[in-house]
């Protein structure tokens, strides 16, 4: 009886024993599926984080463009009315720039600032 006794003991602790390795094990396995998930959740979110950037960029680069090419189509225009003031009234011997061709100068300088300031239009 002892014999059998000591047996159901030794199989009792041996079975304890494989459930706690079993417990520990599956304890290792969900805690590196956290990892797992969390790395990969983390790597979603610098994904989305990027997608965002990449948006906002083009965004800016839309309205980039549409600043530039307002500038362009003012240089022009900037370029013949002073072309034209230079010929109607060249500069005097003395080389002093006459209110006119100032006020013209001025003009152009204020249509390239305002085509830089975001929300506002050349005229």
């Amino acid at each position: 009886m002892i014999k059998l006794l000591a047996n159901k003991y030794v199989l009792g602790a041996l079975g304890l024993a494989v459930l706690v390795a079993f417990v520990w094990g599956y304890g290792r396995y969900q805690y590196g599926q956290g990892v797992t998930d969390t790395e990969t959740a983390a790597q979603l979110a610098a994904a989305e984080q990027y997608v965002a950037d990449v948006k906002r960029i083009n965004n800016s680069i839309g309205v980039l463009q549409a600043y530039i090419e307002e500038l362009e189509n003012a240089k022009p225009r900037t370029i013949t009315e002073y072309r034209t003031r230079t010929v109607e009234v060249p500069l005097p011997a003395d080389c002093r720039i006459d209110d006119g061709r100032l006020r013209t100068i001025q003009d152009g300088i204020e249509r390239a600032r305002t085509a830089g300031q975001p929300g506002r239009r050349v005229p």
